[in-house]
């Protein structure tokens, strides 16, 4: 887990001297709010401006990152498969470090509150912007992988006293399916202690 950290860390310092605007969430953000599992590979939300697709393919080359294509083969980091990848499947996926990189591109509203919202917290060591429990909740109820529902139990569980839950109905009722937000508040009312 050391390694990942310290990878974690490095690509928030690459990504602070661009001055992207990024959060890391998935199981990394879920082990900082809720309860700690592990795992193998790093998620983050980026925004990346058009003219610094390239300064950001030089900075995840230094980085050792490189790209896998259909026979796992690996290739270098080039701007045009981070287009690519980000018109088709909006998001980069990239290794370093034999890690798997999930780099998310913004393409709803909520993405965007995500990146106004995120908290710097210390992860050994590295100041790095973490997407905050409410919207990482948010984020596991849409995907609703069994793994993410775990993670929502644990995180409500945890931070059952400090979250936000009117801005969790809000942003609930703005971008989950009715399905996903009677879960959710089912979900709120057994693992919290509400208003």
């Amino acid at each position: 887990m050391s390694n990942l950290i310290d990878l974690v860390g490095r690509l928030s310092a690459s990504f602070q001297r661009l001055q992207l605007r990024f959060a890391i969430g998935g199981a990394i953000a879920n082990n900082y709010w809720g309860v700690v599992r592990t795992t193998q590979d790093i998620d983050c939300l980026i925004a990346i401006p058009a003219i610094k697709f390239q300064v950001f393919a030089d900075e995840l080359t230094t980085l050792g990152c490189r790209f896998r294509d259909a026979a796992s083969q690996e290739t270098g980091i080039t701007v045009t498969e981070i287009l690519s990848q980000t018109r088709n499947r909006k998001f980069v996926e990239c290794f370093c470090d034999n890690v798997r990189v999930e780099l998310f591109v913004p393409a709803v509203p909520l993405q965007e509150e995500i990146l106004r919202r995120a908290v710097t917290v210390d992860l050994g060591g590295y100041q790095v912007p973490i997407t905050t429990a409410e919207d990482l909740i948010l984020v596991k109820i849409a995907f609703h992988r069994v793994k993410d529902i775990l993670d929502v139990r644990g995180i409500l569980w945890v931070q059952r006293e400090q979250l936000d839950f009117d801005y969790l109905r809000t942003w609930s009722a703005r971008s989950l399916e009715a399905q996903s937000q009677a879960e959710l508040e089912n979900l709120i009312h057994t693992y919290c202690v509400t208003e």
